[in-house]
């Protein structure tokens, strides 16, 4: 059973008794109005999917809302009122404007999934398709996320019906598939070890040449392990950004590996397209 927990409530744990918290630190412009649910997945769902997130929007007319985020290397997997579409890694900040109201169900893949249904990942990278063979996915989560109920509830329910179609889909796949497991411990370490900045060192914690680390990077996340890990630097540095107002950026470039403020703030205008000053400057937004 999926396990929920809302980013409308800062600071709280998972549902179900689950300790931790999933990281929101992808989001550079978090709206109250544009509230996103994460849920992990359960035991037949966490090979294929890191967590789900679920945003649902009702603006007022004539309100536009700015969705923008850095998001994780991996390919995505979303259920939309259009369709379900297979995202490819991106290499920039992502943008989407919100009108009215609205909704998506989506699930961060692991590497082994992303493979397993796009083949080699780096040729996807800033790339979108349809996910094939979701017809009946996409009917069922409508139902549920324009059907009656309390949003945690459907929320939970859209989540587990995309996780179900994963394991259905793709779970035999993924668990035959050696490197699917070396894979997705490459992404935690370089996603989530803050004293990893360097590939060798990377190879060394996987027991692995640095030649299988870069194939592994480019055959199933899409993007070259030196960029897996300046991506978690960068999400890191703009939620200190957002959330430090007090701290001067050559204190967060220094404790985040980054030579000196100057390469911070071209990591910034290369991928997010502003500087660490101005997003702080306009609050963020």
């Amino acid at each position: 059973m999926a396990r929920l927990e809302d980013s409308r409530q800062a600071g709280a744990g998972y549902a179900a008794g689950v300790s931790g918290r999933i990281p929101e630190k992808g989001q550079l412009r978090p709206d109250e109005r544009a509230p996103v649910s994460r849920i992990l997945p359960g035991p037949k769902g966490a090979p294929l999917a890191r967590w789900f997130w679920v945003p649902e929007w009702d603006l007022p007319d004539g309100v536009v809302h700015e969705a923008l985020t850095l998001p994780f290397p991996a390919c995505q997997l979303v259920v939309e009122s259009e369709g379900v579409h297979l995202y490819g890694p991106v290499t920039s900040a992502w943008r989407r404007d919100l009108v009215g109201r609205g909704w998506a169900v989506g699930a961060l893949l692991t590497p082994g999934a992303a493979h397993a249904l796009l083949g080699e990942v780096l040729v996807w990278q800033d790339r979108v398709t349809q996910a094939k063979g979701a017809t009946r996915l996409h009917g069922d989560v409508a139902s549920v996320m324009d059907g009656p109920g309390d949003v945690d509830g459907r929320h939970a329910a859209a989540a587990r019906l995309l996780e179900d179609w994963l394991v259905q889909e793709v779970g035999p796949i993924v668990d035959g598939d050696p490197d699917a497991p070396v894979a997705r411990r490459l992404v935690d370490l370089a996603d989530g070890d803050p004293a990893l900045l360097r590939v060798d060192d990377l190879a060394l914690r996987l027991g692995v040449s640095v030649r299988t680390v870069q194939r592994l990077a480019s055959s199933y996340v899409g993007l070259s392990p030196a960029a897996i890990i300046r991506r978690r630097r960068l999400q890191e540095a703009a939620e200190r950004v957002r959330q430090e107002p007090g701290t001067d950026l050559a204190t967060i470039a220094a404790d985040l590996g980054y030579a000196d403020h100057a390469h911070l703030t071209r990591e910034f205008g290369r991928t997010l397209g502003f500087t660490p000053t101005r997003y702080r400057a306009e609050g963020c937004n």
